[in-house]
């Protein structure tokens, strides 16, 4: 062996890749220093041996490596030699996959197979956990509650879920590109563009459900649809995307009206009911008093927070008995707390005579028979 040749041996055992050289039927001519640290093989275990070895047959690939190494060799395209995938074993028995780079040599009439190899076992199995969960993600986006878009630099809607489609009436081919203005009342969307402008030149990544307050949506079919949105900001390479979450509050919106008008009704019932009426929480103190149960107090006087019979409804000349009767409605309500309904006469000081009034406290509970509430009514007994 000559000078050169001793050094070109060398060169090619110290190459940080793997790097073997093969017979045309597959017997190891050539075993480098990085294929014996990657494969934990040495050279001496791999000279003379077959590369099946290494590399062998898999039920992924019905044809041996050494057909392969031929058809791979044989294709002149340049761009064709690139890194492909085997399957191989490393000395321990573990599986490994290797990319595989082969090149046909030819020395004193001789053919030879010249092949790189590298251990992309981990690189794989992280990338395919990667599109694993990225598969997940975009399932979950896809058949999720709300509404998903995302728009370009240009305001070109570029993502569009199942759940917009239902929101906003497009299909995805006829929402994919079209411009986001078509989803936003006409007379919006000079404001949505200097919103969108501002947030995506701006350093906040994200902006969640309400920070922006409701915002309107335009269906195809042209009607309004009131919305709720968050919206966040990446970048694919050099270029901006904006994703935006829509949820429909359309639903939400008319049960706050309906809870409104209900609030409203009651309100009115309660405010001019001709009785007097105090609505007590479950520790019998007054949360709400109507017109009439005002009426029997001194002008003014606060009641809210206080104990039912703290209120100087119960004031009587006689100190003793106005500690009676405090008393004894005190122990009224707690028997109401414990889920009575509970009937009972007791004065009035009207200031100049007493009133004698037919006095009820109601409980008022929840599904699980727990005391939400008491209601405490007073009527003026015929004939005081």
């Amino acid at each position: 062996m000559s000078f050169i040749e001793s050094k070109a041996v060398q060169l090619l055992n110290d190459l940080p890749e793997a790097l073997l050289i093969t017979t045309v039927t597959g017997k190891i001519v050539f075993f480098n220093h990085s294929a014996a640290i990657q494969s934990g093989f040495t050279d001496e275990e791999m000279i003379g041996d077959h590369v099946s070895r290494l590399l062998p047959q898999s039920h992924r690939r019905k044809v041996d490596v050494i057909t392969w190494f031929g058809r791979w060799a044989d294709n002149p395209d340049p761009e064709q030699l690139r890194y492909l995938t085997l399957d191989g074993v490393r000395k321990s028995g573990e599986p490994r996959r290797y990319q595989v780079r082969v090149s046909r040599s030819k020395e004193q009439g001789e053919i030879y197979f010249v092949i790189v190899l590298r251990d992309v076992t981990e690189e794989q199995e992280q990338t395919a956990a990667l599109r694993h969960s990225q598969l997940i993600a975009n399932r979950i986006i896809a058949i999720g509650e709300d509404a998903v878009l995302s728009i370009d630099q240009d305001s070109n809607i570029c993502f569009w879920n199942q759940k917009a489609e239902q929101l906003f009436g497009y299909t995805e081919k006829e929402a994919m590109g079209a411009n986001v203005n078509m989803l936003l009342p006409e007379h919006t969307r000079d404001v949505h563009t200097k919103s969108i402008q501002t947030f995506g030149s701006g350093k906040a990544p994200s902006r969640f459900m309400g920070e922006r307050g409701e915002i309107t949506g335009l269906h195809k079919s042209g009607k309004i649809i009131p919305l709720e949105a968050s919206i966040t900001k990446t970048y694919v390479g050099d270029s901006l995307i904006l994703s935006a979450q829509v949820r429909d509050i359309s639903q939400r919106r008319k049960i706050e009206a309906d809870l409104a008008e209900r609030e409203a009704r009651f309100g009115a019932v309660f405010n001019h009911a001709v009785e007097a009426i105090a609505l007590l929480d479950n520790e019998g103190r007054v949360l709400e008093i109507n017109e009439a149960a005002r009426e029997m107090l001194p002008l003014d006087e606060p009641v809210i927070n206080l104990p039912l019979w703290q209120l100087p409804w119960w004031r009587q000349s006689n100190a003793s008995n106005q500690a009676e009767s405090r008393e004894k409605l005190r122990s009224n309500c707690q028997q109401a707390m414990l889920g009575d309904t509970v009937h009972t006469r007791t004065s009035f000081d009207a200031g100049t005579h007493l009133l004698d009034l037919d006095f009820s406290l109601t409980p008022v509970s929840d599904s699980n028979n727990q005391v939400l509430y008491l209601i405490a009514e007073a009527r003026k007994l015929v004939g005081s």
